[in-house]
């Protein structure tokens, strides 16, 4: 007989019991650093778009971005959405971000830029009662360090500028860094791995991307000094940080000369190539001749101030007769072109003529939207962010209502498949195709124009910049012979 102070236990009631303890992992709020499937899923298609979008990515030393370990990565902040997209599509991890807090606006989008693992970081523009609420923060991100699940990007610029120089950084992340580290004490512990990021434009599509991995700073090297005096080791780190994202990036720093020197990455960099001994065309192997050639552009400019002063004059001078005669440099440096190559390259573009027209045809509605719609941002560095995005969408959107015309006329379904997956890859034939066309009418406005005064005048004018130039690169050998 059973006791009454003991009865039975009741099936029902234990099985309740075991469903609910099963489920309480289904239950259990995901941590932000997790992975997780549906985030998997959109990185992919995320990847898929980036990689469209960009006509060449060169990723330098990407191993040296340790796996499970806490890590900090911290790349330059130029190019807006952009330079967060290149590490949720070209790194492989889950990255969790920190974005300014004043976007964190509505229900929806809190819950939209939680899902796609961002955080909010406080300012003092946002108010002093807010800036308290950075504590809370930066635990959550000793947290995702201590687990070491995905890595933390903090953008140390704070925003994004419109310049190919390293700005002034904040102290947040080296703070967030050494907060970290306490659990590891002087033991290696957690890293901050500097990224460069180098768009060949910054606005325009089919452009080209350079990602540039730095050693990684140990931040245990550090953690002595700030046991004793935390401010100096905060600005011995963040200088130690500055000084190695500088090697990583195209780092003019001159306002006065700035466009001078952009120029003559244009102008110089097949020169200084070759005077370095570089053989390749890649973007890395242009990125270490620009390096050098800016240094050598600074060490001039602090000897011999005048000499820029000049060579300034020669180069304004030069591009705005460019621009007035329709051309681009690498007309002028690539020509004579040879009427039976221009030839076959206009027969060529004859017969493809079709082949654009389907592409044009089937995706002008989403691109002109995109394209169009931009103009509306006041900030350029949002514009490629902007198209991106909406392209995303628009693109897919505008294949499936033609589907559905198609299907709606009944057209066989092999049919509206095939012709649905024509679609994108006709798009980008057209769009290369556009742009080979321009540079065809530009070879052709010069040849026919090769011994007018005009051309003639222009030529000259870039040949005194080259031997120019080429004085000033001689005069510091120092810096030519040792590059860094």
């Amino acid at each position: 007989m059973k006791s009454l102070n003991n009865p039975a236990p009741n099936p029902k009631h234990y099985i309740i019991f075991v469903r609910e303890t099963n489920t309480d992992h289904l239950r259990r709020k995901k941590e932000i650093d997790e992975w997780a499937l549906n985030y998997w899923l959109l990185q992919q298609y995320a990847r898929l778009c980036f990689r469209i979008y960009y006509r060449k990515i060169q990723f330098i030393n990407k191993r040296r971005i340790p796996e499970k370990q806490p890590v900090i990565i911290a790349p330059n902040h130029q190019n807006a959405l952009m330079d967060a997209m290149v590490l949720v599509t070209r790194t492989g991890f889950q990255n969790v971000f920190l974005a300014r807090a004043d976007i964190f606006k509505g229900k929806f989008l809190i819950r939209f830029l939680t899902y796609l693992n961002i955080m909010p970081v406080f300012r003092i523009r946002d108010g002093i009662e807010n800036v308290k609420k950075n504590d809370e923060v930066f635990e959550k991100t000793t947290r995702v360090l201590h687990n070491r699940h995905n890595p933390l990007v903090i953008f140390p610029e704070g925003n994004h500028g419109d310049r190919r120089r390293l700005r002034q950084l904040v102290k947040g992340i080296f703070r967030i860094a050494f907060q970290a580290q306490e659990k590891f004490e002087k033991n290696s512990g957690v890293k901050i791995i500097p990224v460069g990021i180098d768009y060949g434009h910054y606005q325009h599509f089919r452009t080209t991307l350079l990602i540039n991995v730095g050693d990684p700073i140990e931040i245990a090297d550090f953690y002595l000094d700030y046991t004793e005096n935390p401010v100096t080791a905060i600005n011995k780190l963040k200088e130690t940080y500055a000084s190695q994202l500088s090697k990583l990036i195209i780092d003019i720093q001159t306002e006065e000369f700035y466009p001078l020197f952009m120029d003559l990455r244009e102008i110089y960099n097949d020169n200084m190539r070759s005077m370095l001994g570089i053989p390749g065309n890649s973007l890395y192997e242009r990125f270490r001749a620009d390096k050098v050639m800016i240094d050598v552009l600074n060490s001039e400019l602090e000897q011999n101030p005048e000499n820029i002063s000049i060579l300034n004059d020669e180069v304004s001078n030069y591009m705005h007769d460019l621009r007035n005669a329709g051309l681009r440099d690498w007309v002028l440096k690539n020509e004579p072109f040879g009427f039976f190559n221009l030839f076959i390259s206009a027969i060529a573009k004859a017969i493809f003529l079709p082949v654009f027209l389907f592409g044009f045809l089937n995706n002008i509605v989403p691109y002109l939207f995109t394209a169009t719609r931009v103009t509306n941002i006041k900030d350029q560095q949002f514009h490629s962010s902007f198209k991106y995005v909406v392209g995303m969408i628009a693109f897919p959107v505008w294949y499936l209502v033609i589907a559905g015309i198609m299907a709606f006329l009944s057209l066989p379904i092999w049919f509206i498949v095939l012709y649905i997956l024509l679609l994108p890859l006709s798009g980008l034939i057209a769009f290369e195709y556009y742009i080979r066309f321009r540079k065809l009418l530009g070879k052709l406005r010069f040849t026919f124009r090769k011994n007018s005064d005009e051309m003639v005048a222009l030529s000259e004018k870039r040949k005194r910049v080259s031997d120019f130039m080429k004085d000033i690169v001689n005069r510091h050998k120092d810096i030519y012979e040792n590059p860094r």
